[in-house]
């Protein structure tokens, strides 16, 4: 499986999340769902799902590297702020 990242993209402070999944989509969906993660996301009107914090097009995958999980998870979240 592979390894997608966000970093933190609040201006008050920083930090990232790394997330195993097979797409940078189902890398964000993950994270909306994750007990320790999902108060980060949000829902609009429209019914989209965003993230001011980890916003859709700021994930990225991390080519060097992979796990062997088999469930998509968040590996770990860290953040700050000032």
């Amino acid at each position: 499986m592979k390894v997608f990242c966000c970093k933190n993209q609040i201006s008050y402070g920083g930090g990232l999340i790394l997330v195993a999944a097979n797409t940078r989509e189902e890398a964000f969906s993950v994270a909306s769902v994750d007990e320790d993660t999902k108060w980060w996301f949000y829902e609009m009107e429209s019914g989209e799902l965003v993230s001011d914090t980890y916003p859709k097009n700021r994930w990225f995958e991390v080519e060097h590297l992979s796990t062997d999980l088999t469930k998509p998870q968040v590996i770990i979240e860290d953040h700050y702020s000032e």
